[in-house]
C-alpha cells in the first residue's frame, strides 16, 4: 500500500463578502489521489489607520481512502473584525463517508456550523445521497448528485429572541471539470437545495474556478455566489465573493 501525505497551502489575495450556509467540499476532494491526505489552507489580512481590519481564514481536510471506502473530515474557520467589532466568527465542520460503485458513489454526511455574519447561532445537517458520473475522459468529468438531508437551524433575530427552523431538503448538485490546456483548467460546482414542504424556499450555490498549474503550485481565480430565496430573519438573501490566490502542494511517498 502506498501512503502519501499532501499538504496544500494558499494565500488569499482579495475577497469580498460574508459567509453563507452552503459549503463547497469539492475543491478539496478533487485533490484526493492517495491513501492519506492532509489539506490545509490559511489566509489573512491586517489593516490599521483610518480603518482597523483583521481577517483570518483557514480551511482544512483530513481524509483516508481504502479500497472503495473514503472518509473525510472538513473544518473551516473565518474571522473578521473591523475597528475592534467582530463582523464574522464563523466555522463549519463536516464528516463525510463515501462508498465507490465503479464511477459512481453513495455518501452520507453530518455537518455543524455557526455563522455570526448571518446571525446563525447553530446549524446541524444530516444527509445521504447518490453521485453519478455522466462524463469522464482523462481529467475532464461531469458528475451529478442527489440526496435528502435534515436541517436544524437556530438564528438570533435580536438580542432576546431566537428563531428555530427545522427543514427537510432535497439537494441537487453538479460537478464539472474541464482541462482547457495542459496547465489551465476550469472547475465549476453548482448546488440547489429545495425545502421539501415549501418549494419557494431554496438555496443556490455556484462556484466557477480557473486555475493555472506549475510544477508544484497553482494560481487561480474563483467566484462564489450564494442565494437564499426566503431568509428567515432580516438579512440579505445574496452573497458573492471574488478570490485570487495560489496553492502549493508538498507530497511524501
Amino acid at each position: 500500500m502506498k501512503n502519501n501525505i499532501k499538504i496544500i497551502c494558499f494565500i488569499l489575495l482579495a475577497t469580498f463578502a460574508k459567509a453563507q450556509s452552503i459549503v463547497n467540499t469539492e475543491s478539496m476532494s478533487s485533490k484526493l489521489d492517495s491513501t492519506f491526505v492532509l489539506t490545509t489552507s490559511f489566509d489573512g489580512d491586517y489593516t490599521s489607520g483610518n480603518i482597523d481590519l483583521v481577517q483570518f481564514n483557514s480551511a482544512n481536510q483530513l481524509a483516508f481512502k481504502k479500497d472503495k471506502n473514503l472518509v473525510r473530515l472538513f473544518f473551516n474557520y473565518e474571522y473578521i473584525s473591523q475597528d475592534k467589532e467582530v463582523i464574522s466568527s464563523d466555522y463549519t465542520s463536516q464528516l463525510r463517508y463515501s462508498y465507490a460503485l465503479k464511477n459512481n458513489s453513495l455518501y452520507t454526511f453530518v455537518q455543524g456550523q455557526k455563522a455570526v455574519s448571518l446571525s446563525l447561532n447553530s446549524r446541524f445537517l444530516l444527509g445521504i445521497g447518490y453521485r453519478k458520473s455522466i462524463l469522464k475522459k482523462n481529467k475532464n468529468y461531469l458528475d451529478i448528485a442527489f440526496g435528502p438531508f435534515y436541517e436544524n437551524e437556530m438564528y438570533l433575530k435580536n438580542s432576546n429572541e431566537e428563531v428555530h427552523i427545522i427543514n427537510y431538503r432535497y439537494s441537487f448538485s453538479s460537478f464539472f471539470n474541464f482541462k482547457i490546456t495542459d496547465k489551465l483548467q476550469n472547475n465549476t460546482v453548482f448546488y440547489y437545495q429545495l425545502n421539501s414542504e415549501n418549494f419557494k424556499d431554496y438555496r443556490i450555490y455556484l462556484e466557477p474556478k480557473i486555475a493555472y498549474s506549475f510544477e508544484h503550485f497553482k494560481i487561480y481565480t474563483t467566484v462564489r455566489y450564494r442565494f437564499h430565496s426566503t431568509p428567515y430573519i432580516e438579512i440579505k438573501n445574496t452573497d458573492s465573493q471574488i478570490l485570487f490566490g495560489f496553492s502549493y502542494d508538498l507530497g511524501f511517498n
